[in-house]
């Protein structure tokens, strides 16, 4: 079973600016050649372990979507923000299956998403699930070994970090840009 959860971030409603987000991200790329860990081409930020000052008001709706997971789960430990990256992927661009070892809750804010831009996969490995759920009609995240969300603007994704994904490749000729976080005690 998947615990998967996502949410919208309203821009109205918590008072996040995505044209603001994302002109602090492309600000952030002038300054940071990037890296390459699971992403195949686009940018992917040095590893930020304190939060700017401009993301603040996201990471305050961030935290409040993780104290929400920490009460389901039956946390006896507060979960704290470990460190985020900013992530651009360009036409043809996409990130390898991987997983956040080290951390406890890992997730994906989506700033600017064009259509077709490369879905985000969550892949469970297990024998038995295959035989088991044979006679299934349909497929969800509860009886099956692959689950995929479409990211849409303002939808915030958290997820259990060892759960292994990976972004499909963007088919757009517009960049999708997100941030990526990792929680931990």
């Amino acid at each position: 079973m998947y615990n998967i959860f996502s949410s919208y971030l309203d821009e109205n409603l918590f008072s996040l600016d995505n044209k603001k987000i994302k002109k602090e991200i492309l600000k952030i790329k002038t300054k940071d050649k990037g890296r390459i860990l699971s992403n195949y081409g686009g940018w992917q930020s040095q590893s930020f372990e304190e939060t700017n000052k401009n993301l603040l008001n996201l990471f305050d709706k961030i935290n409040s979507s993780v104290e929400e997971i920490e009460k389901q789960l039956g946390l006896e430990k507060k979960l704290s923000l470990d460190n985020y990256w900013c992530n651009i992927n360009y036409f043809g661009c996409f990130n390898k299956p991987h997983n956040h070892p080290g951390a406890v809750v890992s997730g994906v804010y989506y700033v600017s998403v064009p259509k077709n831009s490369g879905n985000i996969v969550f892949q469970q490995f297990r024998s038995d699930i295959d035989t088991t759920y044979t006679f299934v009609k349909n497929y969800n995240q509860y009886n099956s070994t692959k689950w995929t969300i479409v990211p849409k603007e303002n939808l915030c994704v958290l997820f259990p970090s060892y759960l292994l994904h990976y972004v499909e490749p963007n088919l757009n000729k517009k960049e999708r840009i997100s941030i990526s976080f990792n929680y931990g005690f």
